[in-house]
């Protein structure tokens, strides 16, 4: 979320997924998805350095394996195991003695 601040200074806090588009003139002017608009004292500038901190932040959640300086829009660095080929020998049966009692 993000804590803006409108024009008589109490503080909300934005969801940055539900901006539509943010105009400033002269003050900054947020339509969210649902057509409510809000203004904020931050300038356009401000508001879009916090959407990329935002971002920043969401991106290097405990989750990602993705560096904290990251840049926005770089594709994401995921790893994958490879797919087993036709070739490839069957994956050995476990030796776990639960796994291989019968159920009745």
């Amino acid at each position: 979320m993000l804590k803006l601040t409108r024009l008589n200074n109490h503080t909300v806090a934005i969801n940055p997924d539900h901006i539509s588009w943010a105009d400033a003139m002269p003050d900054t002017t947020l339509a969210l998805i649902g057509g409510e608009k809000i203004i904020v004292r931050e300038t356009l500038d401000e508001l879009i350095a916090l959407v990329v901190e935002f971002r920043r932040l969401i991106r290097a959640g405990s989750w990602s394996s993705e560096p904290h300086d990251a840049l926005i829009g770089d594709p994401p660095r995921i790893s994958v195991a490879p797919r087993r080929s036709q070739s490839d020998p069957p994956p050995r049966p476990s030796t776990n003695p639960i796994s291989r009692r019968e159920v009745r």
